[in-house]
C-alpha cells in the first residue's frame, strides 16, 4: 500500500511496471520503462522511493530504474508487481 500511495501522480506513460521486493532490511524498488529514460522519469522514481522509505525508516532502500522496451516481458521473479501498464499481448492477433 505504501508504494501504491507513492505512485500517485508519478506514473508516466513510459512506465511499464513498478515492483517491490523485500530482502532482510532492504526494500528493493524496480521500475521498468519503455524507451529512453528521461531525467523526469528518474526523478519520479526517486520520489516514489523517498515516499516508500519514509514509511519504513529502519530499512535501506535500493532503486533500480531499467529501460525495458515493449514487447520484452516484465520479469516475474523480482518481487510483487504494484503497477503494470495495460499493453496488447504481442503474441495474440488483434
Amino acid at each position: 500500500m505504501s508504494m501504491n500511495r507513492a505512485l500517485l501522480c508519478e506514473v508516466a506513460p513510459a512506465l511499464r511496471a513498478a515492483k517491490i521486493h523485500w530482502a532482510a532490511k532492504t526494500i528493493n524498488l524496480h521500475f521498468y520503462y519503455d524507451g529512453e529514460i528521461s531525467d523526469e522519469d528518474r526523478e519520479s522514481a526517486e520520489c516514489v522511493g523517498t515516499e516508500v522509505i519514509s514509511d519504513f525508516p529502519n530499512y535501506n532502500l535500493k532503486i533500480e530504474i531499467l529501460r525495458w522496451d515493449y514487447p520484452k516481458p516484465i520479469p516475474q521473479d523480482e518481487g510483487t508487481t504494484v503497477y503494470r501498464r495495460r499493453e496488447a499481448n504481442p503474441k495474440k492477433p488483434v
